[in-house]
């Protein structure tokens, strides 16, 4: 359903996915690991989201 680089919404917050369900370790192949651009102690944090929840989000504004 998503794929790497995709930008997601949920609760509107808008985050980009950037592990699929077969690379998320475990039996998560329903999952989507999503980072909404925060760390964790000098670590992204991404979260793994039950891939339903998600939505596809907006257009990215490309800049240069």
């Amino acid at each position: 359903m998503f794929k790497k680089g995709d930008f997601v919404t949920i609760n509107k917050e808008i985050g980009v996915v950037v592990m699929t369900g077969e690379e998320i370790p475990g039996d998560s192949c329903d999952h989507t690991g999503v980072w909404f651009g925060t760390y964790d102690k000098g670590f992204p944090e991404v979260w793994i989201i039950p891939s339903e929840y998600l939505k596809h989000g907006p257009e990215s504004v490309l800049k240069h």
